[in-house]
């Protein structure tokens, strides 16, 4: 049962690309951005955490890099840092996984933090055989142990990290589709550049998790990946988040991304005629998110007209669902086209680039080289024109291009970089 929430608990703001629309045909695209504010003090206590880490302990986690540190003594010493941002009443267990796996640490309190720490520095001294990467073994045995605590009301996610291609790829995508359908979540980790990047984001996709990349190079990245991860889930506020978008007669939503904090595409279903449900996933406590809907708009008289009605749906960690209630979505249609919302557009430029990129990578994963080099030059282009805001974008870009120019291939290592920096919105002001 999904009841008005006693509390704004989630503020709802609007707003379409262009102040007017002339549709000259039978119906022309357009663009609405929908910002999610949460009421900050409003949401109450934070949401009890049930955790597992999927560890892998392969013989290749025991390079250094150049760093002078394994890279299993980074991930440790990052783990460790981590759980930290956690809270006396959370719950993490954690599994190692090589050639096979192995539950090393059943569901404990953070309480017990001396208990976690030992473990995590003795997770190679396990009976773990180093000589393979079976990841499908240690999510099974993850979903096992938090299927423990999992309930309403708590977030239940794994955080899996492995650096190597892994057996059993159809069992983890077969795994990673039963923990979404539990809303168990599932963020998975790549270290170096050896990981399998399509199955990772599958398994992200499949249970409406994340992906994650570490340059094994850096020796401080594991630490800043890990940070981020457990301070996100700490501040957790929101859980199995949709949106709810009740459309008028001819009106068409393609797809829906979120843009803020960073740019993904979301899965929508039609449940019934004229109504497509948006899943969220988990959203923080104090942190906006935005999203921008690609529509397509029927052609109408001059004047104002509702489109779509939106509504957002949560648990906010009662374990009953609440609604922010039902907000209009209005279109002023007009003989000439009105001015452009430059918020709307800058997110449209960075949604742009994301799409760029994948076709980038499409090129890469084909080796055709003349597609990868017109496909940077546009990134490059277009990023210069964006200017600051897209400038780890246009150097990478160029990056890509330097690479192919010298030796007529781009590294695994560019490869991923772009693909993690594509997706991620670099805050810099309006100008």
């Amino acid at each position: 049962m999904t009841s008005p929430s006693t509390q704004a608990r989630i503020h709802i703001e609007r707003m379409m690309y262009r102040s007017s629309i002339a549709v000259t045909g039978e119906s022309a695209a357009s663009y609405a951005l929908l910002k999610l504010i949460p009421a900050g003090a409003e949401v109450g206590k934070p949401l009890n955490l049930n955790l597992a880490l999927v560890l892998d302990v392969s013989g290749s986690m025991y390079e250094e890099d150049g760093t002078g540190i394994s890279r299993l003594k980074r991930i440790q010493n990052a783990a460790i840092a981590a759980i930290n941002k956690l809270k006396p009443d959370d719950t993490i267990s954690i599994v190692a996984f090589a050639h096979n796996a192995q539950a090393v640490l059943p569901p404990t309190q953070l309480a017990q933090k001396d208990k976690i720490v030992d473990v995590i520095n003795r997770i190679d001294m396990f009976e773990v055989d180093p000589g393979g990467t079976a990841m499908d073994q240690g999510i099974r045995l993850a979903l096992d142990a938090v299927g423990q605590h999992a309930g309403a009301g708590t977030l239940t996610q794994l955080v899996v990290l492995t650096d190597g291609e892994t057996s059993g790829e159809a069992a983890c995508r077969q795994l990673a589709e039963q923990a979404g359908q539990k809303k168990i979540y599932l963020n998975v980790i790549g270290v170096g550049t050896e990981w399998n990047q399509g199955l990772i984001k599958d398994l992200a996709r499949l249970a409406g998790g994340d992906w994650g990349y570490i340059d094994a190079n850096d020796a401080a990245a594991a630490e800043r990946v890990f940070a981020r991860q457990f301070e996100a889930l700490a501040a957790t506020g929101f859980l199995n988040v949709e949106m709810h978008l009740r459309l008028m007669k001819d009106i068409k939503v393609k797809r829906v991304r979120m843009v803020v904090p960073e740019i993904k595409e979301l899965p929508v279903h039609e449940v019934e005629e004229r109504h497509l449900v948006a899943q969220l996933g988990t959203l923080e406590r104090d942190k906006p998110t935005r999203y921008i809907l690609d529509l397509s708009l029927p052609r109408r008289p001059d004047g104002k007209f509702r489109i779509a009605d939106v509504e957002i749906t949560f648990d906010p960690g009662t374990g009953q669902r609440e609604t922010t209630g039902s907000y209009p979505l209005e279109v002023t249609y007009s003989a000439q086209q009105g001015y452009v919302n430059a918020e709307v557009a800058r997110h449209i430029d960075e949604v742009q680039l994301f799409e760029l990129n994948k076709n980038l990578q499409q090129a890469i994963a084909t080796n055709d080289q003349a597609e990868v080099q017109r496909v940077a030059q546009t990134i490059e282009k277009k990023g210069e024109l964006m200017g600051p805001r897209a400038a780890k974008k246009t150097m990478l870009a160029r990056q890509v291009l330097q690479e192919l120019h010298a030796g007529g291939r781009v590294s695994k290592k560019t490869q991923l970089a772009m693909d993690d920096m594509t997706r991620a919105v670099e805050e810099t002001p309006l100008g």
